[in-house]
């Protein structure tokens, strides 16, 4: 794959460089859409070129930013090359046209061009929630690039009658936003998405305005997209449900009792059909993966990786 290399320095103000370990920025090709779309990923890796990589995978609609110092500083710390991209649709990488559609498979492919322009032959896959999903597809259609797999607050296949579905509560206020007007004001646009997370998180950890805010802001400022094709793409791709037993990667589930989006039945079912899969429930976890949370995570998490 081609690298498409931009000037750092013009984005130290919005990619917010993390000061304790090296850093590197650039754009990465994937592999062209049947109707022709290019895709370029915006990347940032963190650690030294040798160490060994851990490619992070974002959620639905949220900028790799999300993965914060909190979690890549320990990994790179304990002597991991941490890689996290923007996935298509979301932060600055490539916004692909609306009525073009995509699956889990594409989002799958640009994890693989992400690997393939870093000449990274596997890698730790670490994903949340969508960014889970795509982790199983890459363990099940390219298993030799997966060294390990962890999946945060994650599912087997969005709208599959053998699990439950989101909260009814939730499922109510996501169609509220969605039939509502789209702020327009950079404030409101921080506002919402504020709002959005403080709708997914449960009362294990109290939440974090102000670290949300700094975030929100932070997105806004990169790029406000709400018409991503992400929630599309999920449910345009099929269960994987039958398939899991076809992972051969070393699998770390972790999960909240309290996340209203997937149900803890979409934990214990990847983690009862993952061959050898290990399960971390954390009570009264929401659908989120705060930076409270990494000093418990992090021990099990490395402890993983080791594996």
């Amino acid at each position: 794959m081609d690298w498409h290399p931009r000037d750092a320095s013009a984005l130290l103000p919005v990619a917010r460089r993390h000061d304790r370990v090296k850093t590197e920025i650039a754009w990465l090709a994937s592999a062209p859409m049947a109707e022709e779309i290019k895709v370029d990923l915006f990347v940032e890796v963190f650690g030294g070129d040798d160490a060994e990589p851990v490619l992070l995978i974002s959620g639905a609609d949220a900028h790799c930013i999300r993965w914060t110092p909190a979690l890549v500083e320990p990994l790179v710390d304990a002597g991991y090359r941490v890689v996290r991209f923007d996935n298509r649709d979301s932060g600055l990488s490539t916004k692909v046209p609306t009525n073009i559609g995509y699956t889990l498979d594409d989002m799958a492919a640009d994890a693989l061009s992400v690997l393939d322009g870093l000449s990274i032959e596997s890698a730790h896959v670490i994903g949340r929630s969508m960014g889970g999903m795509v982790g199983q597809v890459l363990a099940l259609t390219n298993p030799e690039r997966v060294r390990s797999l962890a999946l945060f607050c994650s599912s087997p296949g969005l709208g599959d009658e053998r699990l439950p579905s989101a909260d009814e509560w939730l499922v109510d206020k996501m169609a509220e936003r969605l039939f509502a007007p789209l702020p327009v004001e950079e404030a409101e646009r921080v506002a919402w998405i504020v709002e959005q997370d403080r709708l997914f998180v449960g009362p294990r950890y109290l939440f974090d305005e102000e670290a949300s805010r700094s975030i929100a802001e932070l997105e806004v400022d990169r790029c406000w997209y709400p018409e991503s094709g992400h929630g599309p793409a999920v449910g345009a791709s099929p269960s994987r449900l039958d398939r899991l037993s076809e992972i051969t990667a070393p699998t770390l589930v972790v999960h909240g009792t309290a996340d209203p989006i997937f149900p803890v039945e979409h934990a214990l079912a990847l983690a009862d059909r993952i061959p050898g899969a290990q399960l971390w429930l954390v009570e009264g976890l929401g659908h989120e993966v705060p930076d409270a949370c990494i000093p418990d995570l992090m021990p099990m998490l490395l402890q993983h990786l080791a594996a």
